[in-house]
């Protein structure tokens, strides 16, 4: 059975790498190991395929603060949230489970590492509005990143093109996810202004698509072809701030 991660969770991560780009992902993770597959987890796919939790280091240095962002997200009350694990303690949603009270947390794995964030199953953990993070992590209002951004590149097992058309005078940044691994793709950027952008110059701008990263156009940009092959449809979301 494919999988993949709960498109709240990728919204998630890509925020927390736009705003954290150096921080380190060495206890990153989505789909859980054998040791994980051996007992109820959400780190197991549903029934549909859906993982409904991720794993986000715990890296002060390069910008993301474990405790932070427990402390942001417990704030946002979000009610896409199932759970949150960090540093022995857990907070759950649910009612009948302390809701929205930090409790001691005694399972094998402490959290130390990382923030384990659990989402509801089904479609509202597959919600894409940015997550509310406080401390100027919250899209502005200038920020473009609703239904009206957000489109399906089709399912393609050879090599595909696409082109979209950007806002050149905006900041414009892309973020792909798909249930199935996305392959040989890449990224080439154009403009109608002269010396901006890169005209399709694979040596000065050809960017690797990868699920879940955050990819920064060059301002000026006006259209950008886009190279893939994936099994699964790919979902796109284009953030833009003027």
């Amino acid at each position: 059975m494919s999988w993949y991660v709960a498109k709240s969770l990728d919204m998630l991560l890509a925020q927390l790498n736009a705003k954290a780009p150096r921080r380190s992902k060495v206890s990153d993770g989505s789909i859980g190991d054998a040791s994980h597959s051996a007992r109820l987890s959400d780190h197991n796919p549903t029934s549909t395929g859906q993982v409904c939790a991720r794993d986000f280091t715990n890296d002060p240095a390069g910008g993301l603060a474990g405790q932070w962002l427990a402390d942001a997200l417990v704030a946002s009350r979000d009610p896409r949230i199932k759970y949150v694990i960090f540093n022995h303690r857990i907070i759950d949603s649910r009612a009948g489970q302390h809701p929205w009270q930090w409790m001691p947390y005694s399972g094998a794995n402490a959290h130390e590492h990382h923030v384990h964030v659990s989402v509801f199953a089904g479609a509202l953990g597959d919600r894409t509005d940015p997550w509310n993070l406080g401390g100027g992590t919250k899209p502005s209002s200038r920020q473009l990143l609703n239904g009206d951004t957000h489109m399906k590149l089709p399912a393609e097992m050879n090599t595909r093109s696409e082109v979209i058309a950007l806002p050149p005078d905006a900041d414009v940044k892309l973020v792909f996810a798909a249930k199935t691994t996305i392959f040989g793709g890449h990224i080439y950027c154009w403009s109608a202004v002269p010396d901006k952008g890169t005209g399709g110059d694979p040596v000065n701008w050809r960017t690797e698509v990868k699920e879940g990263e955050v990819i920064a156009v060059p301002r000026g940009t006006s259209k950008a072809e886009i190279f893939y092959s994936c099994a699964s449809e790919i979902d796109l979301y284009v953030q833009a701030i003027a």
